[in-house]
Order: C-alpha cells, then structure tokens, then sequence
C-alpha cells in the first residue's frame, strides 16, 4: 500500500508499507466508487443486473464499473475514473461536482439546493447548467461501456429532481440512439451502500459470492 497519508490517525510505517504484516490480518482495500457500485450490485438496485456503472457525486466525481458481473477496477483500483477526463478547461470532476457551485459561483451545492427549493430562479438554472455538465459526462461513460444502469449516489443526488431534465437533454445527441432508447439513470436508495461493498468485497474474497 502507497501514500497512506490520507488515513487520519495511523501510522502505518511509512510511505510503502505492507499492511496486512502491520495488523496480522487479511486486508482488502478499495475505493468509495468501487464499494459504492458493489453495493448496489449484491444489495441495491442492480442485484439483477450484470452491466452497472456507479456514479457518486459529491465533493469529486467518482466511478466504478461492472462487467458482466464482476467489478473491473484494474491494477490500481482506478479503471473507469471518467472524473479525471479533460473536459473544457478542467475535468469532468470540476464540472461534475461540488466544485462547480463553489468555485465558478463561489456558494455551496447545499445552499443552492436550499434557494431552489424555495423556488430560486438562479439557483434552479445552476442546476440545469450542472446537469447539462453531467450529462456530457455521462455521453462519456456510454462511449465505453454501455450499462443496463447507470446509478447516481452522494450528496448532490439530493438535488436530482432539479438536474434531471437537464441531465437527459444533455444526452440526446448521443451517436448510439439505441443506447439512448434502453438508458436508465437512477438514484441510489441504498443507505451506507459504499458499507454494503465492502462487506462484498469480503464475500467475494472468501467465496461466499461470485
């Protein structure tokens, strides 16, 4: 394991370090996008599906993709990161995120959520803005993986309703119109579901689920 810096309050050894020598136990580690979609898989709205790309949403962009029926996270637990794709003069993450109310209209999503609801006519246009971004986004993921959903999780997802719309007309000019015709986009309900992955993860370690 390399750059544990990011793990508040342990220390672990140093910069590369084996942790399961550390701790004496197996350790299993994986991102929040990639236990996020395996949750939905084996506990959530996917747990019939074998095609499944998650989406979280919040302070960054995260992604985890399944293929048929298995998380495909690479060498490095990072495959499918379409966040951290180029897009206008940042990245998909910039525009896909929290980022994009607090640094190009210097508020939170959370305030902005708060005016739309009380029927804030600027505030419901950022979010259309937000969804036209996530929308462009999502064309990207269709491009490499065509999944039978694509499902939404983190804090900005509480907003949905007003990106919604936003978000499919985004996606209308997609060269595939098949793809378009079958699309599904959904929410997460699934509380903790990132929790619920790693509890899969752990299954899947041992066997207990394929």
């Amino acid at each position: 394991m390399k750059n544990t810096e990011n793990i508040i309050g342990v220390d672990l050894g140093g910069p590369n370090i084996h942790a399961g020598k550390v701790v004496e136990q197996a350790i299993i580690i994986n991102n929040d996008a990639n236990c996020f979609v395996l949750g939905e898989k084996y506990f959530g709205k996917a747990q019939s599906c074998k095609s499944i790309v998650g989406l979280t949403i919040g302070t960054g962009m995260g992604s985890g993709p399944i293929f048929n029926g298995k998380l495909f996270e690479g060498k490095s637990c990072g495959t499918g990161e379409v966040g951290d794709i180029a897009y206008l003069d940042i990245n998909y993450k910039y525009y896909c995120s929290d980022q994009f109310f607090a640094k190009e209209e210097s508020v939170s999503a959370c305030d902005v959520f708060n005016l739309a609801e009380s029927g804030d006519g600027t505030a419901i246009q950022m979010f259309a803005e937000y969804g036209f971004h996530l929308g462009q986004a999502i064309k990207t993921v269709l491009y490499a993986h065509y999944p039978e959903p694509i499902i939404l999780d983190g804090s900005l997802t509480k907003s949905y309703e007003y990106f919604k719309s936003a978000l499919f007309d985004a996606v209308q000019d997609f060269t595939c119109q098949n793809v378009l015709e079958n699309l599904k986009i959904e929410v997460s309900e699934l509380e903790h579901s990132a929790i619920y992955g790693v509890a899969s993860l752990c299954l899947i370690s041992t066997n207990y689920i394929f």
